[in-house]
């Protein structure tokens, strides 16, 4: 929920805003690649033990992914749409509204539905690592009195949650995206 809070208002400022996008774009593109995981020394000279350094790992985990599909949405809204409305008189909020904002929403979710896969991965590997707690942190006590079959089902369990997780993101965005592709409730 963080790192989407973030990514949100700013892809749709960087999306909408030729300068924002310039002036944020190389940034962002040098930050983007450093994967979530290179953070975790940063993370625990900053915050110490414990949640804080695993919530801003998995915001960061979020945040580039629901980023870029807000920018990609906001900036492949179809021309015709926005001549359409300009015609019929749209004004600047209006037109961001009720056009920009619905056309982008499937690229949105789909940020989203990748984000939370992603931080889902960075929760297990901040629990391994960062925090005395939690499923990657038994995974790694396992390995220490070398259990395997707790190992394994560790990692059966991080599939599952996976899955369970997936099919909760793909049943909200069909839900909220029913109108985009003209299904009736």
């Amino acid at each position: 929920a963080v790192g989407a809070g973030l990514a949100l208002p700013l892809g749709l400022v960087m999306g909408t805003s030729e300068r924002a996008y310039g002036l944020m774009d190389p940034l962002l593109q040098v930050l983007r690649p450093i994967p979530p995981i290179a953070y975790i020394p940063l993370a625990i000279l900053w915050f110490g033990l414990g949640n804080a350094p695993a919530i801003f790992l998995i915001a960061i985990g979020a945040f580039f992914p629901v980023l870029m599909n807000t920018i990609a949405g906001v900036r492949h809204v179809d021309g015709i749409y926005l001549r359409a409305a300009r015609n019929l008189g749209a004004g600047p909020t209006t037109m961001f509204l009720r056009v920009i904002l619905p056309a982008a929403t499937p690229y949105i979710l789909a940020g989203a539905r990748i984000g939370i896969g992603t931080a889902f991965i960075v929760v297990i590997v901040s629990e391994m690592i960062a925090v005395n707690a939690g499923l990657g942190f038994r995974i790694l006590e396992a390995r220490e009195f070398m259990w395997s079959d707790k190992i394994i089902a560790g990692m059966f369990t991080i599939g599952l949650l996976g899955l369970g997780i997936d099919i909760a993101m793909n049943r909200l965005n069909n839900h909220l995206l029913r109108w985009h592709r003209g299904l009736d409730s």
